[in-house]
Formats: structure tokens, C-alpha cells, sequence
């Protein structure tokens, strides 16, 4: 065993003490990760048997905020029950125990992107799944979305079993974050020439959910309306620009095209007009301005079945 003596003068370390240190260093890590796998088997077998129902996550809500409030904390028991008393009305609202469920069920995900060498692509169809419950209930969560927008690393389920350090890298820790979700979890994968269709409903799907959120739950009364004329026809501009730099650049140059024409009023339309011509230009004819616009003019006329001259 390596002894620490006083320092009388300065000496190297041995080898023998550099082994002795390394293994007890490696014990020591050995320890931590044993505790820490012990630690995230325990989070993930309580989360999965709760995230069954809306009830039982409801419970382990409860069992979760008791352990802090009176173990933790150091509060008494009729202190707990006089929260529960005061917090009634959200506590019976079905809305808050489902909107738990989709909390917990989205920190399972995280857990599982965390503990998997797999791309976090792999898991679209799960959270596209989890997104369109939580719109399709969009009504009855309208006063959950706090809930739903927050980290699920910063949830009391995350804090009290000890899993809130968890990281994965561009993975959206909320259920609500709908921009990083499609675009760095769902589409990724379908940027490809053979899975335009796929790319093309999953923009259909992003572009409906941001519409029912504008529609149910924006305060401004007026804010249907304004997606309708602002949002929506900057999303399907997104997306047909996405889908022809994916490979489908016939549909997608016909569908820009007539998008301008359609929508020649808005705001963005001298934009929109601009990125069309920067993908109607190849970049290799960049310093060249004559050539440019003459490439330019018989892509977007060969683009629309129109003859091109030689």
C-alpha cells in the first residue's frame, strides 16, 4: 500500500506507487459506476412501471414530491398533506396526470438516447408518437403546457431518482420543443431522394401541430388567423425548399414556383424569391453574371416543362 509521508524533501513516484495509485483509482470508479447503474436501473424500472397509466403516474408524482418534501427537506408529514390539500384542483385535473405520463414517457426516451450507441434518428417514430397524442389532446392539456415545455431532466421525477445530469447530445429534453424534435430527431433521416414522401408527410404533420397550437392554446385571440397568413405559408416554403435540396427538385421547383405567385403579397416573398434563384444557379457559374442568369432563366423554364434552347 502506497503510504503518505511527511515531505521532507521532493522524491518521484515509483512505479510500484503509479500501480498501487491507478488501481485504487480504477476501484474507485469502478464503485461510482456501479452505484450510478444501480442508481438509472432503479429510475428506469420505476418510470416504466408508471408510465402505464395516468394514474400511476400520478402516483409516483406524489410518492416523488413526499420524498422530498419530508425526507429531503425534513418537512413533517401533516405538511405534505396540507400541500396535497391546496394543490385539489390541479391534482384532480386529468389533464395534469396525463400530461405527467407524457413527461415521464418522454425522460424514458431520454434515458434509453442515453444509454444507446444508436443515432437519436432511431427514435422518430416513438417521439412522433408521443407528439401526436399530446396534440391530439390538445384541449384537454391546454393548461399543461408549462409541464410539457420544461427539461425533463429538471422534472421532480429526474431530481428525485438522481438522473437529472443526463446528456445526449442535440437530443430536445422536452416534449413540447416541436422544432428540435422534427429537425433534429425526425426528418434527418428522411432527407433522401427514395423517402421524399416520408420527408414530405412529416413536414405536413409539423406544419399541422404548429397550426393547432396557434389555434388552442395562443392568448392572442387572433393568432389562427395569423399563422394562416404568416406562419403557414413560411413552413411550406421550409418545406418545399427542403424537399428539393433532398433530391426532388422537379415537384419541389414547380411547387416554389407557384407558391410565389400564390402568395406574391407576403412578407417574405422577395426572400422566398431570392432562395429560389440561389437554387436555380449553379454555384459553379457563380463569377460568371452573364452565364448565371442565362443557366438561371432555362432551369427554372425546363423546370416547368417549358422548352429550353439550345
Amino acid at each position: 500500500m502506497l503510504a503518505i509521508a511527511p515531505l521532507l524533501h521532493a522524491d518521484p513516484l515509483s512505479q510500484a506507487d503509479r500501480d498501487a495509485l491507478l488501481e485504487k483509482l480504477q476501484k474507485i470508479q469502478d464503485t461510482a459506476d456501479a452505484k450510478t447503474d444501480a442508481r438509472y436501473a432503479m429510475a428506469v424500472a420505476a418510470f416504466k412501471a408508471a408510465v402505464g397509466s395516468d394514474q400511476a403516474a400520478l402516483e409516483l408524482y406524489l410518492k416523488c414530491v413526499e420524498k422530498q418534501q419530508v425526507e429531503e427537506q425534513g418537512k413533517k408529514p401533516q405538511e405534505f398533506r396540507e400541500w396535497k390539500r391546496k394543490q385539489e384542483a390541479q391534482l384532480s385535473d386529468a389533464g395534469f396526470h396525463q400530461a405527467l405520463r407524457l413527461q415521464l414517457h418522454w425522460l424514458l426516451l431520454t434515458l434509453q438516447a442515453a444509454s444507446t450507441k444508436k443515432e437519436i434518428t432511431t427514435f422518430g417514430p416513438e417521439v412522433t408518437r408521443v407528439m401526436d397524442e399530446i396534440y391530439g389532446n390538445a384541449a384537454k392539456l391546454a393548461d399543461q403546457r408549462n409541464v410539457l415545455r420544461q427539461s425533463v431532466l429538471g422534472s421532480i421525477f429526474a431530481q428525485t431518482y438522481g438522473v437529472d445530469s443526463v446528456t445526449v447530445k442535440d437530443w430536445p429534453t422536452a416534449p413540447l420543443d416541436t422544432n428540435g424534435i422534427f429537425e433534429r430527431v425526425v426528418m434527418p433521416p428522411l432527407r433522401h431522394a427514395d423517402k421524399i414522401d416520408g420527408l414530405r408527410a412529416a413536414w405536413a404533420k409539423r406544419i399541422q401541430q404548429e397550426g393547432i397550437a396557434a389555434a388552442q392554446w395562443a392568448k392572442d385571440p387572433g393568432a389562427a388567423e395569423k399563422f394562416q397568413q404568416e406562419t403557414y405559408p413560411e413552413l411550406v416554403w421550409q418545406m418545399e425548399m427542403d424537399a428539393y435540396r433532398s433530391g426532388d427538385q422537379r415537384n419541389a421547383a414547380l411547387h416554389m414556383f407557384q407558391h410565389l405567385e400564390k402568395f406574391a403579397a407576403h412578407a417574405k416573398a422577395p426572400d422566398w424569391a431570392k432562395q429560389f434563384r440561389d437554387l436555380l444557379t449553379p454555384k459553379e457559374d457563380a463569377t460568371k453574371p452573364d452565364a448565371t442568369k442565362a443557366t438561371a432563366g432555362k432551369a427554372a423554364d425546363n423546370a416547368f416543362g417549358k422548352p429550353v434552347d439550345p
